[in-house]
């Protein structure tokens, strides 16, 4: 197997230093793609070696919620990649303690050397040792720099919108950002009249859903259509509604900020870096009326709000937390279905076919037991064939591991033989001083010595890649078998059970449902092992 070497790239807001641009311009992404590539190309030893690059630009390091990331992990996981080079430690990561079960714990266990330039770390100088107290006084350092520059822009933020300034990325339907000045909003006038229209069916009377179906028996273009329209560089889900539809009108006609009111700090992050927020009560916003254009009057705004809270049934609302919350999608048009609570039961419907027909979503209401019944019914054909599978691993594992030991102990006795040679050089270094050994017959044995280490050097990569082949068909540590295998006999969903297990349950009809599990990718890994040892079962057989 060709050794791989991958390269590790990030930059965020987190390194625009607060006086200027300077450190931002260090850590931009074509620096750290110049000094890794020049790195790599003075170590003799990536010579003829892949070299990969995965990349994660405006991610922050506070956690490890990155595609490239993520992507780098799972390859290095599956032996797909033997060294990670990055330019500091807080490239990979500004949280000190996950930092460093990635350098002392996993990359370890995995196999992989992991070099960071500007810390002078570099795994295989440690000889099995940790990086010290000094790496992990950075990596804490990393993370506090990232505290309190998160708390620092967070004041500033604040500062700005009491001034009334507009702290967001991007604006909010209905505006652009002016092209003179990114900290005020003006109003984009096409998305503007939907706006106003949107307000003047429902002071008619029309709910959210009568509102979307007439605009889109209107073809009015969506929200998302009309940024795209102007410029917006957001990468759209391809399954993302193309449509109106009941719930975005219902935020948009509940947004006091139509009325020219700037509105800051409705809700926060829990922690610094993390992407679970929690509301913030209203007297704790900042407020700065007059701050934006208005689109409407604070006087319809109270209308409809008033209407709208009338037509809302008193203690209907059910609980938030059902046990298909967030995962139940309609097949059709990809939109998440709607709970009815009964007496007894919850059914979902998909309400697209009361704004659109554009998709052919058919009207059925399905009992949440029944959905329940199917996805059990499927989790537990997925444990059945999880236990098959670790059954069959553990029988795999059974044969090859005396081949691994062998190969590991071949490796430590070529490093061991390393070690004696280094020490018989120093031997003679000594022979030669003392005069026992000429400096010819020095300079000979010396350069034999030398190349009975480049030799043993040189076998030990390929020993340990065939290690590494042989351990990824054991398949040890798939999170699939692990964790699919437990479920054998269960009897009944739990929430907990829908949240480790379920993606995603797609419903096309009553008849026809389809659920997407978690672990694919470890799944398609022990797929492919299950299926080339039945290959060489079934050649046995036939010879």
């Amino acid at each position: 197997m060709e050794y791989i070497v991958a390269k590790y790239l990030r930059i965020s807001a987190e390194d625009i230093d607060l006086d200027g641009f300077d450190k931002f311009e260090s850590n931009s992404i074509v620096n750290q793609r110049a000094l890794l590539d020049d790195f790599i190309g003075r170590v003799p030893e990536f010579a003829g070696c892949e070299v990969i690059e995965t990349l994660d630009d405006g991610r922050t390091g506070t956690n490890f919620l990155r595609p490239g990331v993520q992507k780098l992990i799972e390859m290095a996981q599956s032996g797909k990649v033997h060294c990670i080079v990055v330019k500091d430690l807080s490239r990979w990561g500004r949280n000190y303690l996950e930092v460093g079960d990635f350098l002392e714990q996993k990359f370890p266990a995995w196999g992989v050397r992991f070099i960071s330039l500007n810390d002078c770390y570099d795994s295989a100088k440690l000889n099995g040792a940790t990086g010290g107290i000094d790496i992990a006084f950075r990596n804490l350092i990393y993370e506090m720099y990232s505290q309190d520059l998160s708390e620092k822009v967070r004041s500033a933020q604040i500062s700005a919108a009491k001034s009334g300034k507009y702290t967001n990325a991007l604006a909010f339907y209905g505006y652009v950002k002016d092209p003179a000045d990114p900290r005020k909003l003006v109003i984009d006038e096409p998305a503007a009249e939907i706006v106003r229209r949107m307000f003047d069916l429902a002071l008619q009377g029309q709910s959210s859903t009568q509102i979307a179906k007439i605009l889109n028996d209107e073809q009015a273009p969506t929200a998302q259509e009309r940024k795209i329209a102007v410029g917006s560089r957001r990468r759209w889900k391809k399954d993302a509604a193309m449509f109106w539809y009941g719930s975005i009108i219902s935020c948009i006609l509940r947004d006091e900020r139509y009325t020219g009111k700037l509105i800051y700090g409705r809700r926060r992050a829990v922690s610094v870096g993390q992407r679970q927020f929690e509301n913030v009560p209203r007297d704790e916003w900042i407020i700065v009326p007059g701050a934006i254009p208005a689109i409407i009057t604070q006087e319809q705004y109270d209308e409809v709000q008033s209407k709208v809270s009338a037509r809302r049934p008193e203690g209907k609302m059910g609980p938030k937390n059902l046990l298909f919350t967030r995962k139940l999608k309609c097949g059709h048009c990809g939109m998440g279905l709607k709970a009815i609570h009964r007496l007894n039961d919850v059914k979902y419907q998909c309400n697209t076919p009361k704004t659109t027909n554009k998709y052919g979503c058919p009207e059925y209401r399905l009992f949440e037991k029944d959905i329940a019944a199917a996805v059990l019914a499927a989790l537990r054909q997925q444990a059945a064939l999880a236990d098959n599978v670790r059954r069959m691993l553990t029988e795999r594992t059974e044969q090859l591991t005396p081949g691994i030991e062998k190969l590991q102990a071949e490796v430590a006795r070529l490093q061991k033989l390393i070690e004696k040679t280094k020490t018989a050089k120093m031997g003679l270094w000594e022979k030669y001083q003392s005069g026992s050994i000429s400096a010819e017959a020095f300079q000979r044995e010396n350069e034999q010595a030398d190349d009975r280490i480049a030799k043993h050097t040189a076998k030990i990569p390929e020993i340990q890649d065939e290690i590494l082949r042989l351990e990824s068909e054991t398949g040890r540590e798939n999170l699939f078998v692990e964790r699919f295998s437990k479920q054998m006999g269960v009897t009944e969903l739990t929430r907990a059970v829908v949240e480790e297990f379920i993606s995603e349950v797609r419903v096309y009809s009553p008849e026809r449902i389809e659920v997407i599990f978690n672990y694919a990718d470890e799944y398609e890994r022990v797929a492919a092992i299950a299926d080339a040892s039945a290959t060489k079962k079934k050649r046995r057989k036939t010879k």
